[in-house]
């Protein structure tokens, strides 16, 4: 081999070599979103270390930011629409291709004009060119693919800010079920010990021979549904604590406790019609499907750039070597016109998927407008049940306790049968018990009013996560 192919081919692989170690970087973090450096891997390990002891709400909601894997999911698939974005994106930009070979011929083929000749032919070839392309006009393809593919990572970002108040409302509810249960137990302890109370003082009656056996047993009978009942409110704290660490993200074995109390201080909801006015303008679903219609309107755009002509810049530069007649450089340039003549219908179906999109994203948003109005006058209705559930029964709780407290005084006169005190001890804790259960489903609403709106987790999970993602 002659020095000059040697020096040919050792410059071809240096390129070639120097070409694949730019290209074998390596990533340990997420890049691309501001406030983001994590990878999920990380983040769980992140999470695993952390002892959960007495959080409040607040706590919650801010390891739910962070630990939640459907919230960190949704966040992590900005990064793929993002890379679509470059990707649409980089058609702006020249494309360069290395092309590198050698190869062998048979010597004894014919010549180029098909002729025999008694000239030899080169048998050896070896070529080293930079090839370059740079679109000057596609129809609008690269502008119009760009635009759809910003959409669809802004809308992303919304469907972020959704499941951020989704998990908003999803935490806020296991909260305050596991304070029902709580208090649900506290309840059914004191109950306990009022049924204990009275079975104690029934026995010393029916010995002293002042009542009959009957009362005597039917002390020790509710008693026993005491009992139950504390069984049963002990499990519901243990299932609502459960539930709650599911929510928030943090590992099974991980202990978990709370800190707070269910709200004294009751308020109305606002009007619903302002509600809905105020939904129509901070929902980050209706945001997302206002997006993603945008994005069905700028990709019929792109897909009928199509029909058009591509005028592109085409250049090529070179060295190519022949054992016979040496090495010689070479270049080529010009202006080139591709028209697409005829590609079997492949465009117009690609027009009629794109519009045939557009359209099922206008009738997806006007059927979720309907169902999120729905939602809200549930939620709404839900709130002022129980706004005046707790007032009601908080009355019956102050009516029933005077009940009881009338009933065992008589019991112990003797001027009331016992009949009577096991009646106001079950009325007593069916009004505290329907007292909690109002005081926990007006928090719940609420949370699911605030969460339709789009007032929720998100707004401090889009300042903390994704504030910069579009810079």
């Amino acid at each position: 081999m002659s020095d000059s192919k040697k020096q040919l081919v050792f410059i071809s692989m240096t390129i070639i070599f120097l070409f694949m170690l730019s290209n074998s970087r390596g990533y340990s973090e997420t890049e691309g979103i501001e406030g983001i450096p994590m990878t999920i891997t990380a983040r769980a390990e992140v999470a695993q270390r952390i002892d959960y002891q007495s959080l409040s709400l607040e706590d919650c909601l801010a390891l739910a930011r962070k630990y939640n894997p459907g919230l960190i999911g949704a966040t992590e698939r900005i990064q793929e629409l993002v890379a679509d974005y470059q990707a649409a994106k980089s058609r702006f930009f020249p494309r360069l291709v290395l092309v590198s070979y050698y190869e062998r011929t048979n010597p004894d083929r014919l010549s180029a004009g098909g002729g025999l000749t008694t000239q030899p032919l080169f048998k050896e070839e070896a070529l080293v060119s930079v090839s370059g392309k740079q679109i000057l006009y596609d129809g609008g393809k690269t502008y119009y693919n760009s635009r759809a593919a910003e959409r669809g990572a802004e809308a992303q970002g919304q469907e972020v800010l959704r499941t951020a108040d989704e998990v908003a409302f999803t935490i806020t509810e296991a909260f305050y079920r596991l304070i029902e249960a709580k208090e649900n137990l506290r309840v059914a302890r004191e109950a306990l010990q009022q049924r204990l109370d009275f079975a104690s003082l029934t026995e010393a009656f029916f010995k002293a021979g002042k009542v009959t056996q009957l009362d005597s047993l039917r002390a020790r009978s509710q008693v026993s549904e005491a009992e139950q009942a504390k069984i049963e409110a002990e499990n519901a704290v243990s299932l609502a604590r459960e539930i709650l660490a599911r929510s928030i993200g943090v590992k099974e074995d991980a202990p978990l406790d709370i800190t707070g109390r269910l709200s004294d201080e009751l308020t109305p909801a606002a009007d619903i019609n302002s509600l809905w006015q105020k939904a129509l303008k901070t929902n980050p679903e209706i945001k997302r499907l206002d997006l993603e219609i945008e994005q069905s309107q700028t990709q019929i755009k792109s897909v009928r750039g199509a029909y058009f002509p591509e005028i592109s810049l085409q250049g090529d530069l070179g060295v190519r070597h022949h054992d016979l007649g040496g090495t010689k450089g070479e270049w080529l340039g010009g202006v080139f016109i591709e028209f697409p003549f005829f590609k079997g219908g492949l465009t117009s179906a690609q027009v009629a998927k794109a519009s045939s999109q557009y359209l099922q994203s206008i009738e997806k948003k006007r059927d979720r407008l309907d169902s999120l109005k729905v939602n809200l006058a549930a939620a709404w209705r839900d709130h002022e049940n129980a706004h005046q559930g707790v007032i009601t029964t908080r009355q019956t709780v102050v009516t029933n306790e005077e009940s009881y407290a009338s009933a065992q005084a008589l019991y112990r006169n003797g001027k009331a049968i016992g009949l009577d005190v096991l009646q106001t001890q079950v009325d007593l804790t069916g009004s505290r018990f329907n007292t909690i259960k109002y005081a926990a489903a007006y928090e719940i609403a609420r949370a699911r009013i605030r969460q339709i709106i789009g007032s929720g987790l998100s707004e401090s999970y889009q300042q903390r996560n994704i504030g910069g993602q579009n810079k």
